[in-house]
């Protein structure tokens, strides 16, 4: 099997606005989408990617 990379990386945050301010701010990647997390409403579900959605440049909170 040949392996390409990886599409994306997730993980967990207890703070979404320090998130948005790390991965954005100093990081430098675009905040994609931003929705309720489906197992529970009142957890947002963060994307980020960079500009050209690079593979492997995704991570998702």
């Amino acid at each position: 099997m040949k392996l390409e990379g990886i599409h994306h990386v997730t993980a967990i945050t207890g703070d979404a606005p320090q998130n948005v301010e790390f991965y954005a701010g100093v990081l430098g990647l675009r905040l994609v989408k931003k929705t309720v997390n489906q197992d529970d409403p009142t957890v947002y579900h963060l994307f980020y990617a960079d500009e050209v959605g690079s593979a492997g440049a995704d991570i998702t909170f």
